[in-house]
């Protein structure tokens, strides 16, 4: 009878694995068995996982199952025959990159960071291409992201020559520790990874200067062990980042301003629209949060809350989110 082994999985790609086990890098395949119990491919082993299993052939190892997960990324798909995606598991840092160019977009960063905060692991920001800006358009981008975060969340800055690199992320990659890249493609990502890893192996190609526009340099899946022993898992470019239904339950965390402000509005479900004793209302009137701000919260809200509904239900829930509004707003008296 063989014996079960645990391995780290290390490489995904439609349907493609690869494992580490006991240093020695394996082609892994999932047993019937697993794959059939699988609910749903959030089931399946994603990398970053502790997969359970056998040897075979010498070389190969057969997956049939993995450990209880610590954190795990995920995402919405707009492919219908998907609807949530699974990128990492077990990671304890997300490092979320975007540039200092036209790329960068408070909104988009919002949306990573409720990802991350969903997935339960640590979210980093890191600015790149730093170097190809002066001293007062970094302080601009640096003020959005503070305006985005509250200073709540470390920021890291960096350029393509910098050569500060290995320091600044020294105290995230510590033996055994596994981390990740996200952002759109071309915002450097890759780079990064060929920076900080033992031997660099990563394809990179960089945002094209006319429009700031990135190609996508990564298609897979694939962690890299750095000389410190930690694991850091390159992820492909997100064109879009969809909400799932359980990130609304951080969206507080991300919009901790409306959250708080909330709590005094008059009406428990207040929607913050023309409800009397709206408290986000009158800092919008008074000036202290922005409209924009406001609108990206319903947004990211709406997106989570119907992410998981039928066409259907979804007209549903807006008739019943519209119902909700008008109960609450005053009533016009008639002499």
């Amino acid at each position: 009878m063989q014996t079960q082994q645990t391995a780290f999985l290390i490489f995904q790609s439609q349907g493609h694995y690869k494992a580490l086990l006991n240093h020695q890098e394996l082609t892994a395949t999932i047993s019937g068995r697993y794959r059939h119990l699988a609910e749903s491919t959030t089931d399946l082993p994603v990398v970053g996982d502790q997969v359970t299993g056998v040897i075979y052939a010498t070389d190969y190892f057969q997956i049939q199952g993995h450990l209880p997960r610590h954190t795990l990324i995920q995402r919405h798909n707009s492919n219908k025959q998907q609807r949530i995606q699974t990128l990492a598991a077990n990671i304890a840092t997300i490092f979320i990159v975007t540039s200092a160019n036209q790329e960068f977009s408070e909104a988009r960063l919002q949306r990573y960071l409720t990802m991350a905060w969903d997935s339960g692991a640590t979210p980093v920001i890191v600015l790149s291409k730093t170097d190809l800006v002066s001293d007062s358009e970094l302080t601009t981008f640096l003020d959005a992201i503070a305006s985005v975060t509250f200073d709540s969340v470390p920021v890291i800055t960096t350029g393509q020559t910098a050569s500060n690199v290995a320091a600044a992320f020294k105290p995230y990659l510590t033996a055994g520790q596994w981390v990740t890249f996200v952002g759109s493609s071309g915002v450097g990502k890759s780079t990064l990874i060929n920076q900080l890893i033992k031997e660099p192996s990563v394809l990179t190609s960089g945002i094209r200067a006319d429009d700031d526009k990135g190609r996508h340099t990564t298609t897979n899946r694939q962690a890299y062990q750095t000389a410190s022993g930690a694991f850091i898992v390159d992820t492909p470019g997100m064109r879009e980042l969809g909400m799932t239904s359980s990130m609304s339950k951080v969206l507080k965390t991300v919009f901790t301003d409306i959250e708080t402000l909330a709590q005094d509005c008059r009406f428990k479900d207040c929607q913050h629209q023309s409800e009397p004793g709206c408290a986000v209302r009158a800092a919008i009137d008074a000036g202290s949060l922005t409209p924009e701000r406001l609108a990206d919260f319903n947004k990211l809200a709406i997106e989570a809350d119907y992410s998981q509904l039928s066409a259907r239900e979804i007209e549903q829930a807006k008739v019943k989110r519209l119902m909700g509004s008008l109960k609450t707003r005053p009533t016009k008296l008639t002499q």
